[in-house]
């Protein structure tokens, strides 16, 4: 599935432009004029960064000429505006950090978020994406990863000293997530949020932020209500829209899904690049779900593959991977018998749709399981299609495959496809 990340990768960069001026605290007509041509830089990069990737959506250029044409706009972009022309005065500290952290969000965009352009199978982390090129005699990688943490550092001393800045926060939980750093990040936004609780894209991106510090890295329980909050606000906010279709979508609720993209692809321009690929999601969440009711037989499937009423020992199918549940001691007392448990495997990184799922009852616990193919939602999102997985197991009360507050859960992350003998302990409670 073709992911729809280039909108919400816009948006952000939108956003940033409008939030860069108010921080810059320029007061020299000479440093105005650096802020206003730093702006039209990041205009013209925006404009040429489109351009390629509509040019490789096309057929037109491949991967790596795309993306060594973006190295050549990151690095022209970071010679742009972070450098002084001749005959200026120099720029002050403000506008020197202000670049910086331009230059830094403006990176992690070219990689979109979540996204290596293909199957969903193949989304990797930012931090994995983001190459930063070196230049002839200037700041190498990590150098400049350094420098770009410590004028972070400064911006999140310079609102301890004015804490009412609004715009200041959100710039710095831009800057955190750019950094993956996602718990600092949840800890700006909250300070944000704590100024200014009507924001949509704000709450939005808050939530976004507040997924990615989980363990699990979920949208559901409290990033969702955010999510449904911000779209309440403003209901044509298109990342609101499209996170939760991708939280609809992880948990198979396809036709829910649906309803929020078809809502973002009745936004887009018909004749643009983006809303033939949004269409293209469209399409094919819709056959997952003909699939889905036709193996149901037309009932309201959850999606679940397989399930199981005593401990899983069938014969495993294409990838595999296999262990035992067991309940720890501190919360035995709390699980009836009649508990549903759900066990699953998903992916390390990216869309958090299980690559394999089996339902049974706490009553069989200790329960060995296997996890492979065959219990796939998705024949093209399976175990075969990643060689790293996390495996859970959930304990859920209502008998909802969608994690409530109440459910005991415990896992184990980075599995190797065909490892065995797997321990998981249920040892947490979701608040």
């Amino acid at each position: 599935m073709i992911i729809f990340w280039i909108v919400a990768a816009l948006l952000t960069l939108a956003a940033l432009l409008f939030l860069l001026p108010p921080l810059l605290q320029l007061g020299k007509k000479d440093s105005e004029f650096v802020v206003e041509q730093d702006a039209l830089n990041v205009s013209i990069y925006k404009d040429q960064m489109i351009e390629l990737e509509n040019d490789l959506l096309n057929d037109v250029i491949t991967k790596d000429q795309c993306e060594q044409g973006k190295l050549e706009l990151e690095q022209r972009l970071l010679e742009d505006v972070a450098l002084p022309s001749s005959g200026e005065k120099k720029i002050t500290g403000a506008s020197k950090l202000t670049a910086a952290i331009v230059s830094l969000v403006v990176v992690a965009i070219t990689v979109p978020l979540y996204l290596q352009l293909g199957k969903v199978e193949l989304v990797a982390p930012v931090a994995q994406e983001i190459s930063i090129p070196q230049a002839t005699g200037e700041l190498t990688q990590e150098e400049m990863t350094d420098q770009v943490s410590m004028m972070v550092s400064q911006l999140s001393a310079r609102l301890e000293k004015d804490p009412s800045d609004v715009q200041g926060w959100a710039m710095l939980g831009r800057s955190y997530y750019a950094l993956s750093r996602y718990g600092d990040a949840v800890a700006a936004f909250s300070k944000a949020v704590s100024i200014v609780d009507n924001d949509a894209q704000l709450l939005t991106d808050y939530a976004d932020a507040m997924a990615m510090s989980s363990g699990e890295q979920t949208l559901e329980g409290r990033p969702m209500q955010l999510i449904m909050r911000a779209l309440n606000l403003d209901p044509q906010n298109q990342k609101a829209l499209w996170l939760a279709g991708t939280a609809a979508y992880e948990r198979a609720d396809f036709e829910s899904a649906l309803i929020y993209w078809k809502r973002i692809l009745a936004m887009l321009d018909p004749n643009s690049q983006t809303a033939q690929t949004m269409a293209g999601n469209i399409a094919e969440t819709e056959q997952l779900m003909q699939s889905q009711r036709a193996s149901s037989g037309g009932g309201n499937a959850v999606g679940i593959a397989a399930s199981a009423t005593t401990p899983v020992t069938t014969e495993s199918s294409g990838s595999s991977v296999s262990g035992v549940v067991t309940l720890s001691q501190s919360l035995a007392a709390q699980v009836l018998p009649t508990d549903t448990i759900y066990i699953f495997a998903r992916a390390m990184h990216g869309l958090r749709m299980p690559l394999a799922i089996l339902k049974t009852e706490a009553s069989k616990m200790p329960i060995e399981f296997t996890l492979d193919d065959s219990m796939a939602m998705d024949a093209s999102m399976n175990l075969s299609s990643t060689s790293e997985v996390m495996v859970m197991a959930r304990i859920s009360r209502s008998g909802n495959a969608t994690p409530q507050s109440g459910d005991m859960q415990g896992g184990v992350q980075n599995v190797k496809i065909g490892a065995s003998g797997i321990e998981i302990v249920i040892d947490e409670v979701i608040p």
